[in-house]
């Protein structure tokens, strides 16, 4: 079971009490670089880099495949000095390419805008022996949009395969693809706006659309599970499939709403703002983000109206109470006065939107926060599902010392933004059967962990008072 955590009021010996130091952005870092990138599979335009080591602040620049080598940037990514680990790198999913190229680039001109012409020296790629640092990788990618059925028919925005395959759709069960509703055939490459046709019977509120190859007879399914026909697309042990939803329905992911307290990002004092990537309404409707009450839904804190059908990259402005680190978006009819939200518990307007009795409603995390399950450490790595930040930082794993944190064990550099399948290696002799993930920042020599070695460097990140770290149980150690 993965466990949230945002922030713990756990007392901590080892902590530096002195100021957040400034930040030497344009600081070296000893090392060769690299990029380490796997095979994947790409759902909603995010290529992973596993990770990237880098002398200075730079770029990882996804290139398309053009005759085998880099063409055109399909998605950018910043990276700090060091070692980055967990980088997510949205692309654009109508233009990849099977084959993709993640390339490093320097980030020299201005800090934080890619530049890179071919004439300006700006930007430029980094080089090691002579040879550009740009490996290629393979994708299977899946692209999906919340909808209401068009008739029988639901439509996948874009796929990308290698080799000829199927989009196919299945129903729901417990969470998981079920049984078969229809399929259609694709060409190698990438395929846009992809029709399939629905059977009448078995239908479910939330479809799963899946990457199939077709290796058995060209142009026929043949998967039945045991003839090793036409099986799912997978890479790392990932199928190739995502829910998608054909009820009301909201996507909102993790974001920085809520800054740590010792954050040396600038803030924007005036107004927060939470962004859904979709909402998906049958009626003109509101999103309604709501602070977080013990763990429920409790106070208003914005809300958006949003107009029936499916709507893209809808925005909240936050009012200026008390946010707290979770937020729960919520789906509310707008059914009295268009525009004007009119829920109040006992008028019956604008109510909370409901599929299959339950409110649509979920908690996101809106402050620097990170997921992990207790796990085995033997082969000497410590798996962070995702972490949040608000600036560079630090993933840090600290040995536990009568049930509190105590030396570092290991660390890898984080990224601003949501850092994900995050490894760091620890000697299982010395971590024992507890460990104390804990987000620090980065806030002197960029890249060089200083926690402990300089004054008030690389401190832990807080939120509300209270230090982001939680125990993490390692079983059988």
């Amino acid at each position: 079971m993965k466990m949230q955590f945002v922030a713990a009021a756990i007392a901590l010996g080892i902590l530096a009490t002195s100021a957040v130091m400034a930040q030497d952005a344009g600081a070296a870092v000893e090392g060769t670089p690299m990029v380490d990138v796997s095979d994947q599979v790409v759902f909603n335009g995010s290529v992973r880099i596993n990770q990237v080591f880098s002398n200075t602040p730079g770029w990882i620049a996804i290139h398309i495949d053009s005759d085998g080598s880099p063409g055109p940037v399909a998605g950018l990514g910043a990276v700090g000095p060091g070692l980055t680990a967990g980088i997510n790198i949205p692309v654009d999913t109508t233009m990849i390419t099977p084959t993709l190229f993640a390339m490093l680039h320097t980030d020299d001109g201005q800090v934080g805008t890619y530049e890179f012409d071919g004439s300006s020296g700006l930007d430029n790629p980094v080089s090691v022996d002579g040879q550009v640092v740009t490996p290629s990788f393979v994708v299977a990618a899946l692209d999906v949009a919340d909808q209401f059925l068009a008739g029988d028919t639901v439509t996948i925005p874009a796929v990308t395969m290698a080799v000829p395959g199927w989009v196919v759709i299945h129903s729901d069960s417990d969470g998981s693809p079920g049984p078969v509703l229809g399929q259609t055939l694709v060409e190698p490459g990438t395929t846009t706006n992809i029709p399939v046709t629905l059977a009448a019977e078995g239908r479910t509120s939330v479809l799963w659309p899946m990457l199939h190859v077709d290796d058995g007879t060209a142009g026929t399914y043949e998967f039945d599970g045991s003839s090793g026909l036409d099986n799912p697309a997978a890479a790392g042990g990932v199928v190739a499939t995502a829910p998608l939803w054909t009820v009301p329905h909201a996507r909102v992911s993790d974001q920085v709403i809520l800054y740590g307290d010792n954050s040396t990002t600038p803030q924007n004092r005036m107004a927060s703002m939470l962004t859904a990537e979709s909402v998906l309404c049958e009626t003109n409707c509101f999103l309604v983000v709501h602070v977080d009450n013990g763990g429920s839904p409790g106070p208003v804190a914005g809300f958006a109206a949003v107009p029936a059908g499916s709507s893209q990259n809808v925005v909240v402005v936050l009012g200026m109470q008390a946010l707290t680190p979770v937020l729960w978006p919520m789906l509310h009819v707008d059914d009295g006065a268009i525009g004007t939200y009119e829920f109040d518990g006992s008028s019956g307007l604008d109510n909370p939107i409901s599929v299959d009795g339950s409110v649509v409603t979920f908690p996101v995390n809106a402050a620097p926060s990170m997921t992990f399950s207790d796990q085995e450490a033997a082969d000497g790595m410590i798996r962070i599902d995702s972490a949040l930040m608000d600036a560079f930082g630090w993933m840090v794993i600290h040995s536990s010392v009568d049930g509190r944190p105590g030396p570092v064990l290991g660390y890898t550099a984080l990224r601003p933004g949501v850092n994900s399948n995050i490894a760091i290696e620890v000697d299982p002799a010395q971590a024992g059967t507890q460990v104390f993930p804990m987000l620090h920042y980065d806030t002197n020599t960029m890249g060089v962990y200083e926690f402990g070695t300089v004054e008030g460097a690389d401190v832990p990140v807080s939120v509300g008072g209270a230090v982001v770290v939680a125990p993490m149980a390692i079983p059988g150690a």
